[in-house]
């Protein structure tokens, strides 16, 4: 499985929120209208998930954020997404 499980601590919670969202095959647009953000903002956040997580692709960090949920989003500290 590609990612460096330790970059996960180092996402902000907004990257979080981005990151699950990305998990369940969301788009720029789609994360974007979400979290009230712009979609040039969501393609940053991306890109800084990316490379914290170290990982290549957006298939890799969608692949990342299923098979480590929990890591991302565990019971005290999952941030809430719509």
């Amino acid at each position: 499985m590609p990612g460096d499980l330790s970059g996960a601590a180092r996402l902000t919670i907004r990257e979080r929120q981005v990151l699950l969202l990305l998990g369940t095959a969301a788009g720029n647009r789609e994360i974007a209208r979400k979290l009230d953000i712009s979609e040039r903002t969501a393609k940053a956040h991306l890109t800084h998930i990316m490379s914290k997580i170290g990982v290549e692709s957006r298939l890799e960090a969608a692949l990342f954020a299923f098979a480590h949920h929990e890591l991302i989003c565990h019971p005290r500290q999952c941030p809430k997404v719509q």
